[in-house]
């Protein structure tokens, strides 16, 4: 079957903010071409884009620790009790029998699981349909705990040495997940095998969201999926250093006293301003894939996330900032041979003009996509075409179409004839 890609290279600007913070709260960069410049993070722009193309659809997944709590709240609704709705929650966990998933001292899993939201819901039926046998080993496991935590208090107590009381706080720790499966194991093992395959096959569904951007669970393939979406980093198409920002706020109780003078606190923050090239890429043949050959829901999918990913608003400090900028150009390629990401065309750095970095950058673009033209040949280029804030002609970027929502009309078209 030929390949199909669908390739979105993106330049826009970006004023006086901080998109992306790393640890220190700091812009986050990168070298490429010998220079520093701004960066925002490949797993940023997942995020943005796929909560947008999650809002469009109307299917959300969710990347979540508190499974268990999730499917506890849920019981307790049914009328379990709370200590026994969460002690069978987390029960479903250990009835996935998955090396490495276990569950942490807060009372989720020990790593995060990435659902469709209604998977909770389906975990919830499948301990409803098994409320006896949960609730029974739930009971006994909760008696073998508080006998844990009573002997280990004791224990403590007794003791006057601080190794002795670090000894007794592990034992503490380790009883309370240790009764827990100790309980779950007097289930009669053929009951197991069926909630294990009932758990698993709940972890194992997928929405639309999961199929465009894909999963990883450790050590359990069958819930794994490589994902259609693969998206870049993306580079500042110049050299950028971050800039600090002093800022003072006024404590306007001691203003209006009139007694002091000066600000109630001071500090400063770090910010960028940059033309960013972004770029994304979507494996149409593998999203149908993932989604069990269901070429109208992949259409969608394709729809909202070429909205998404040229649009999504990126928030981080906007309240400060309002950094709600569009770009100044997307181009979209339809390819039959391979993805091609054209950051190389910044490899060397746009240099500063009174110009500003857009006009260069487009031009850089253009030029450099002409290259990949004469090298690789056009054949493999299904259909191409750009829409632009500029009034110059990209030739080597397809035709120019008015507005974003005819550019997406046109590659689905396109993809529609590849497809059928």
């Amino acid at each position: 079957m030929t390949p199909l890609y669908i390739d979105v290279h993106i330049v826009h600007s970006a004023p006086y903010s901080n998109l992306n913070r790393d640890r220190q709260g700091a812009p986050k960069t990168a070298t490429y071409g010998g220079v520093a410049r701004p960066r925002l993070s490949s797993q940023h722009g997942r995020r943005h884009s796929r909560t947008h193309m999650e809002e469009a659809l109307g299917s959300r997944a969710v990347r979540t620790r508190g499974t268990p709590l999730a499917v506890a709240k849920r019981l307790t609704a049914a009328d379990w009790d709370e200590t026994t709705a969460l002690a069978a929650a987390q029960m479903l966990i250990l009835a996935a029998d998955i090396k490495g998933l276990g569950l942490s001292d807060a009372g989720g899993t020990n790593a995060l699981l990435f659902l469709p939201e209604t998977a909770f819901d389906s975990l919830a039926e499948i301990a409803n349909s098994r409320r006896d046998a949960l609730s029974k080993a739930a009971g006994a496991a909760a008696k073998a705990i508080a006998e844990a935590k009573a002997k280990a208090e004791a224990q403590k107590a007794e003791s006057d040495t601080e190794d002795a009381d670090v000894d007794h706080e592990e034992e503490g720790e380790a009883a309370e997940t240790g009764p827990l499966a100790a309980a779950y194991r007097k289930i009669p093992a053929a009951d197991r095998k069926q909630l294990q395959a009932a758990v698993l096959e709940v972890f194992r569904q997928r929405n639309a969201s999961i199929a465009a951007y894909g999963r990883m669970l450790a050590n359990e393939a069958g819930s794994t999926v490589a994902g259609a979406v693969q998206m870049a980093h993306s580079l500042a198409t110049h050299a950028g250093p971050s800039q600090i920002d002093f800022f003072s706020a006024v404590d306007d109780l001691i203003q209006d006293a009139g007694e002091e003078t000066g600000a109630g606190h001071m500090g400063d923050q770090r910010y960028t301003s940059a033309t960013f090239y972004r770029y994304a890429t979507l494996n149409v043949r593998e999203l149908i894939g993932n989604l069990d050959g269901d070429a109208d829901t992949a259409q969608q999918v394709i729809e909202a996330f070429l909205r998404a990913f040229p649009l999504a608003i990126m928030p981080a400090k906007a309240s400060g900032t309002a950094p709600h900028t569009v770009p100044h150009l997307i181009h979209i390629a339809v390819r039959t041979d391979r993805p091609v990401n054209l950051v190389g065309a910044f490899e060397t750095p746009i240099p500063a003009t009174t110009h500003g970095y857009v006009p260069a950058s487009l031009e850089a673009l253009n030029a450099h996509a002409a290259a990949h033209s004469r090298m690789l040949g056009t054949s493999r280029i299904a259909d191409h075409a750009h829409v632009t804030l500029s009034d110059i002609e990209f030739t080597a970027l397809g035709d120019r179409v008015d507005a974003v929502d005819d550019l997406i009309s046109r590659i689905l078209g396109t993809i529609t004839k590849h497809i059928n």
